[in-house]
């Protein structure tokens, strides 16, 4: 058997990986590309001597074929789709544009269509986050956090209540952040199907939406889409361990609307490489899962939560320690490597010269501590290690903290995280070694832990 050493991977395969993934577009569930991505993976396991198994999981599928918004001169105004909103006619709707001053604004397009600017709140970070460590030791949150995507779950329209109320179509805005910045972000992605088509209008055509509408203009909206029954896979493989009773959970999703989101599957076949490898098999039985629905939770997980919630109900003998089922001793999660920091600024949407902030959840101190080390010989390390906060927990480690398996879990969360744009100028392929290099120690280290220690707080269960 090959020394660990020969088979680990590097920056150029990392690279390859990822540009592979990249050429096939977003990877949203349900639709060809997340298909052939679950193709991808299960065959590089499969290459690598991994029995891989399948959970086909049943769902509505909402896929947008083409959309539009134009005003009566002809002029087309860029957009993009609301995901799981609505549908259109064909022809599109024509209607009035009533500008909405809020959401509890709706009732005034009342057969017409809703013109809403979502606002970018500043949320005070301590009530989202509650920061154990950083690295280096001077990193903070800042005071306030404005994040696309927790505007889009407070701030975005109440479709349903949209169409309750006779809304034809919703145009939203975003306001504060810049147009580069907002175009083409794939938000909402935590509601289930709305029944009132809506897009996203670009930032630039701000101001004369908002004249047109205060004119009394009318607008045609087009968004067609199909609606019928879909699979999708979670995928999952298993390399056993000299202590069978015990287990080791390492779970990613394979869904996402770009490159970094989600690429977390490059990073857990490098460590299942890895460890197949290695001279010594691992001490704890290690289980490698690739879940999919993160893109529609609302489907897939259970009770809200993210969708490795599912796999985590439907295979408790793998880790929940009851009669005659293994132990997971300990978990860990990673999601959107290699991502730098890009923020707006006096000259627009560009990259600041960082890396992106590494938000790491621990689930206790002792895993806090393990990571700290962990990061020992990193040449770019910006680590802000959390503990869950407000029953908060972002990202698909959040089921292993609900199920209380004390866990790792790498979520960075840049402001490009859910644009279906390119980009891959955004990533960094000696990043992404560096982070892995970082979670094989950790995974290392925990496999030869007795204990890890408990969850720091009373597990949610499932």
């Amino acid at each position: 058997m090959q020394a660990a050493e020969t088979i680990w991977t590097d920056a150029d395969e990392l690279w390859r990986w990822q540009t592979e993934l990249d050429v096939l577009g977003p990877r949203l569930p349900g639709s060809a590309a997340h298909e052939a991505f679950s193709d991808q993976i299960a065959d590089r396991l499969h290459r690598l001597g991994f029995e891989v198994q399948s959970d086909i999981h049943h769902f509505d599928l909402w896929q947008p074929l083409s959309w539009s918004l134009s005003l009566p001169d002809g002029t087309n105004v860029p957009c993009c789709i609301f995901p799981y909103s609505g549908e259109t006619p064909d022809g599109g709707v024509t209607a009035p544009l009533i500008r909405c001053r809020s959401r509890r604004d709706l009732a005034r397009a009342r057969g017409a269509i809703a013109l809403i600017e979502v606002d970018m709140p500043a949320i005070p970070a301590r009530l989202l986050f509650r920061r154990r460590l950083s690295i280096p030791s001077d990193l903070r949150l800042p005071g306030r956090i404005r994040n696309a995507v927790i505007a889009s779950v407070l701030k975005a329209p109440d479709l349903r209540r949209a169409a309750a109320l006779g809304v034809r179509g919703v145009v939203c805005v975003w306001k504060g952040m810049s147009a580069e910045n907002a175009r083409d972000q794939h938000l909402p992605f935590t509601t289930p199907y709305q029944g009132c088509p809506a897009v996203w209008a670009d930032m630039a055509a701000r101001d004369r939406l908002i004249a047109h509408a205060e004119a009394g203009g009318r607008i045609t909206l087009t968004l067609t889409a199909e609606r019928r029954a879909a699979t999708s896979r979670t995928l999952w493989t298993v390399l056993p361990g000299r202590e069978a009773d015990r287990s080791i959970l390492i779970n990613t999703h394979t869904d996402g609307p770009n490159a970094c989101e989600e690429n977390g599957p490059i990073g857990l076949i490098a460590l299942a490489r890895y460890f197949r490898h290695r001279r010594q098999p691992p001490r704890r039985t290690m289980v490698f899962v690739f879940t999919t629905g993160h893109f529609q939770i609302p489907q897939f997980g259970i009770g809200h939560r993210q969708a490795t919630s599912r796999w985590l109900e439907d295979h408790r003998d793998w880790w929940d320690g009851a009669d005659g089922h293994r132990k997971a001793v300990a978990g860990v999660t990673l999601e959107h490597l290699g991502c730098m920091d890009w923020q707006d600024g006096p000259d627009g949407f560009g990259p600041t010269g960082e890396i992106a902030p590494e938000l790491v959840y621990a689930g206790n101190p002792q895993l806090a501590r393990l990571y700290q080390d962990c990061l020992a010989g990193r040449k770019r390390t910006r680590s802000i290690i959390l503990r869950p906060h407000n029953r908060l927990h972002f990202g698909e480690g959040q089921p292993l903290f609900q199920a209380g398996i004390p866990a790792l879990a790498l979520i960075p969360a840049p402001d490009y995280l859910c644009r279906t744009g390119d980009v891959l100028p955004q990533l960094d392929a000696g990043l992404m070694l560096e982070q892995l290099n970082t979670f094989r120690e950790v995974l290392d280290r925990l496999d030869q832990l007795d204990d890890p220690g408990p969850v720091q707080r009373q597990s949610w269960g499932l």
